[in-house]
């Protein structure tokens, strides 16, 4: 039933943003450390746009790696109820709000990556 759920939750995501132009997410570009503070380094030769949102804390940090650069967040395995990530192309962002509501869609990669609003 929750994966069900997280399906709709991707359709509705994906109608509302249809005319955005979508890319893949680059999870699988992390490898994350598995000792003392939850950390990941950018293993693929593009940067990315990490989004990271420990669950006792619930604030959003957000980080650019470069290829090789290292993530390390304030909180330690085993110390923390879980957390959850996405992982973009820098100038992308994740296609579903980055929210505890997406919680369970985000935890099971069913996001894609559309172009990131401007800054100014």
């Amino acid at each position: 039933m929750r994966f069900m759920w997280a399906l709709l939750l991707l359709a509705i995501a994906t109608a509302a943003g249809a005319q955005e132009r979508t890319i893949a997410h680059m999870e699988g570009c992390l490898v994350w450390s598995r000792d003392g503070n939850i950390a990941a380094r950018n293993e693929c030769s593009r940067p990315i746009a990490l989004m990271y949102m420990d669950f006792d804390v619930q604030q959003t940090v957000k980080a650019e790696l470069a290829p090789g650069a290292r993530f390390t967040s304030d909180s330690v395995w085993g110390q923390t109820i879980g957390f959850m990530f996405t992982a973009c192309p820098l100038g992308y962002r994740p296609s579903v709000r980055f929210g505890l509501e997406n919680k369970e869609a985000i935890g099971v990669s069913l996001y894609n990556c559309v172009a990131a609003e401007p800054t100014s």
